[in-house]
């Protein structure tokens, strides 16, 4: 079955949709709303970078990934937009070869920076980085762990769970 042969309704809009949407995000990273006005105005927050500077002096930073989950009854991936923290080094290598796709390793180690809905537990988890060509996003792949995020990645979701976030989104909660 194809996302776009899928059809399902709205529970707070009680509205039939046609159509799954295989790609949803977090806009930003977990932390952000809970900023101060001067940390949020010495921060930088753009659709693929955010570098957050504390009045500490520690700044964290963050790249958006996509986090693939596989739907074994549809053609394609679900992508979920996602913030991953890496560390300053990665960071520099990731920013620099942006516009070029070049970089100078492949990829980094992470931490998600985003509870998942359904998946309660999955902010922090650990994962590779694996940065694309051509101003692609970096694909994020989880490490080994019991957490069920993890094994989503690995055998799938069913379409009622992009379903669900899709209500959650349209929702706005």
């Amino acid at each position: 079955m194809s996302a776009e042969a899928y059809r399902w309704r709205c529970s707070c809009c009680s509205e039939e949709h046609v159509g799954l949407p295989m790609d949803m995000m977090f806009g930003e990273p977990v932390d952000w709303d809970a900023l101060d006005a001067a940390a949020r105005t010495a921060s930088t927050l753009d659709d693929d970078f955010c570098e957050v500077r504390h009045s500490t002096g520690e700044v964290d930073r963050f790249i958006r990934c996509l986090l693939p989950l596989p739907v074994p009854k549809m053609a394609t991936e679900f992508r979920l937009g996602v913030w991953m923290s890496v560390s300053e080094r990665s960071w520099d290598i990731y920013r620099e070869g942006f516009v070029s796709g070049a970089y100078a390793e492949d990829g980094c180690f992470g931490y998600l920076m985003h509870d998942v809905p359904e998946f309660p537990g999955s902010l922090l988890l650990n994962a590779d980085v694996w940065f694309q060509p051509g101003r692609l996003r970096p694909r994020v792949a989880l490490h080994e762990t019991h957490h069920p995020l993890y094994l989503a990645q690995c055998v799938g979701i069913e379409p009622t769970q992009i379903e669900r976030w899709a209500i959650l989104m349209h929702d706005g909660s």
